[in-house]
Parts: structure tokens; sequence; C-alpha cells
């Protein structure tokens, strides 16, 4: 009786810690194929901008941009912004949408190390190589792009 009342809770606690697990490698999953699904799409619309980036006063130009935007044929569904910045460095993010969701946001740094955040309806289901610090920072870009998208489609 006693290997009963204690197998019980230890099934139960099995069963919740793996549960959202597999839940959420099927998303990682499903989200990576998405996103070279979006990268290798000829059929979407793009944007391309490019400029110059200045120092904090504005005067000095400190190194380039490039923001790129992948969208539907009739503008309305955003799926990818890719924003690189070149100064000493290079940087290069890339934000995913589906369903005008934020799904996935890369960073390349110059070490080449990939940095990756994984959303679901809102919240980070996981991270690779990032800390809070930047994974906020990261959220914010996305949902300024997002808005700067929207006003301008």
């Amino acid at each position: 009786m006693k290997l009963k009342a204690l197998l019980l809770p230890v099934m139960s606690l099995f069963i919740v810690a793996c549960g959202p697990k597999l839940n959420s490698d099927a998303f990682i999953k499903s989200t990576d194929a998405y996103a070279l699904k979006i990268n290798k799409n000829t059929d979407l619309k793009q944007t391309l901008t490019r400029g110059a980036l200045t120092d904090a006063s504005g005067f000095k130009d400190i190194g380039t941009f490039t923001y790129q935007e992948k969208f539907s044929q009739d503008e309305h569904a955003l799926f990818q912004i890719k924003n690189s910045e070149k100064t000493d460095q290079t940087l290069i993010e890339n934000y995913y949408f589906k369903a005008d969701n934020l799904v996935l946001i890369t960073s390349t740094s110059p070490s080449g190390n990939i940095k990756k955040l994984y959303i679901k309806n809102g919240k980070v289901i996981s991270r690779v190589n990032i800390g809070k610090i930047q994974e906020k920072i990261l959220i914010n870009k996305a949902k300024l792009f997002k808005k700067q998208f929207k006003s301008a489609h």
C-alpha cells in the first residue's frame, strides 16, 4: 500500500515535468522549419532600407545598417524582419512572425555565436545563448519593428 501511495506522486511529477518539455521541443522544431521556409520563400514581397548609424548625438556616423522586411503580396501579413548593423563589428538579427505573432528571434554576433529566442503566445519558451537583459532588448526591438511595419502598410 505504501508503494502505491509513493508511486502515484512520483509518476504525476514525472508526467508534469516531461509533458511541457516534449511540447516545447516540438514547437522549437516546427519554428525552426518555419524560419527555414520563410528564408527560402521567393514569392514574398520584400523591402530593403539602407542607411547610416550615428552616435548618440546624431552627428557622427559610426556605421551602416540594412533593414529588410518580408511580407505577403497583399502587404498585410509580416513574416520576417532582418536587421543588420555594421560598426567595428557586424550584428545580424532576424525576427520571424507567424499569424501576426512573434515566434522566433535569432541574433548572430561577431564571434559567430548564434542566439535564439523561441516565443509562443507572447511568452519566451526557450532561449539559447542569451541572457534576460538582451532578451528584453530584442523583444522590444521586435515590437518597434512590427509597429513600424503596421504603420507603413
